[in-house]
């Protein structure tokens, strides 16, 4: 499996999902605005469970490459409504956010720490 290229793939959602993040609380008051979400983890998930991604294997441990799986944006229909028909909860955007956050630089720091193994490797 190409890590780089998952890593890669990885941070994306998370920036796509940061910007979305932010459409939703710029749209917190807008009339009839439903939420939007990236689905990325879940469809991670069900590639690596059914192995759509199967390629040709030499070794039992892979599983093929997921780094070409696309994240879903989804509209939340599932929550409550306001009296204007929007379903934005800025408490759980906030939440949201913070999560993000924390994802996007943990994504960071294993890439960061692969440029530093491939780094000193080429250094000895």
């Amino acid at each position: 499996m190409d890590t780089y290229g998952l890593l890669k793939t990885a941070m994306e959602v998370s920036n796509k999902r940061a910007e979305l993040i932010s459409t939703n609380i710029a749209n917190v008051n807008t009339n009839n605005y439903k939420a939007k979400r990236v689905q990325f983890e879940s469809e991670l998930q069900k590639a690596i469970g059914k192995n759509q991604f199967a390629l040709t294997t030499t070794n039992e441990r892979h599983i093929g490459n997921l780094a070409s799986l696309e994240p879903k944006v989804i509209e939340t229909n599932a929550t409550s409504l306001k009296e204007n028909g929007n379903n934005v909860d800025l408490e759980v955007e906030m939440l949201d956010q913070a999560t993000n956050g924390l994802y996007y630089n943990a994504m960071t720091a294993q890439l960061n720490g692969r440029y530093r193994m491939l780094n000193q490797i080429l250094s000895n």
